[in-house]
């Protein structure tokens, strides 16, 4: 027996990864795709369960674009299911999706998984991104709103609505909404409830924009009272064949009538902006940046790509 002991530690003694500690392997497992974390579990007894620990649970890439949706929803549930510790960060990212519900990607299946991170995880990270190409977006459940750990939300192709007893992403700090289908009163009330936002990235098209009420310059930034990085991007879409610049469509948002020449609160805290594919139609976009500037006073770097 003893024997059996020494000749178990000198394996060991050998094994050089697995005598690390286990935050430094959980760091090792988190860099590598969940398809190849979970295979580390055939080395050995002692690997059996360590990528079940990582916080870390990152669905994209090549591996997840080739395998069937329903493959993926059950590998998802499968890997939660085996959880022995809190997920932190989240990430479901796949490309070409081309519509929603019964005859495509199933939204109730991923609706349970996001409700189920939602009661059982300190999630402090999510990105939720499908990159579609056609005009069906994901509609958010209203349990995305109890994911009240959040630091960084990224969502890619969705639909966000606002949930009516939603209190705030207290502890949000960055926030990328791209292609997200959200009315002006949704965004307004997200990021006036995310008092620590300090990275804020907006891309938006036209079809987009839900509501036909009316905001002011004001009260954007009277949201945003310590926003250090600023972005702002559009590109030209052929697929919609339109040609379709955020200057043009942040000013239909924000009504020009109503633009200040001080902001009531400056933007002590902004250091960075960024315009891509800046417009000047009806001169609404050089009012923008020229306000802007001037109420910026420690602005550092802006970035303008000019369409």
């Amino acid at each position: 027996m003893k024997s059996k002991r020494l000749s178990k530690a000198k394996r060991l003694s050998l094994d050089k990864i697995t005598a690390l500690p286990q935050t430094i392997i959980e760091t090792i497992l988190c860099l590598i795709p969940i398809k190849e974390a979970a295979r580390t579990s055939i080395l050995s007894r002692e690997w059996r369960y360590k990528w079940t620990t990582i916080p870390k649970l990152d669905f994209s890439g090549h591996g997840m674009q080739i395998m069937k949706t329903s493959k993926l929803i059950c590998a998802i549930h499968q890997v939660l299911s085996l959880r022995h510790d809190p997920v932190h960060e989240f990430t479901l990212s796949i490309d070409d999706v081309d519509r929603f519900g019964k005859t495509g990607f199933p939204s109730r299946e991923l609706d349970q998984i996001i409700r189920h991170l939602s009661k059982n995880h300190p999630v402090k990270k999510l990105r939720i991104d499908f990159d579609a190409c056609g005009d069906s977006l994901y509609k958010l459940p209203f349990s995305v709103f109890s994911l009240h750990h959040l630091t960084e939300l990224y969502l890619g192709y969705c639909s966000l609505h606002r949930q009516p007893k939603f209190n705030g992403f207290r502890g949000l700090t960055s926030l990328s909404l791209d292609f997200v289908r959200i009315s002006r009163k949704t965004l307004l009330h997200l990021l006036s409830t995310s008092p620590s936002l300090k990275s804020f990235t907006l891309l938006m098209l036209v079809q987009d924009i839900l509501g036909r009420e009316k905001s002011t310059m004001i009260e954007l930034f009277e949201c945003l009272p310590v926003i250090e990085h600023l972005t702002i991007w559009s590109e030209i879409c052929p697929f919609w064949k339109l040609i379709i610049v955020l200057a043009y469509i942040w000013f239909k948002w924000f009504v020009p009538d109503l633009v200040p020449q001080e902001l009531p609160t400056p933007l002590i805290h902004l250091k960075y902006f960024s315009f891509t594919q800046m417009s000047f139609l009806d001169g609404f976009g050089l009012t923008f940046l020229a306000i802007l500037i001037k109420n910026s006073p420690n602005l550092e770097k802006v970035d303008l790509e000019l369409n």
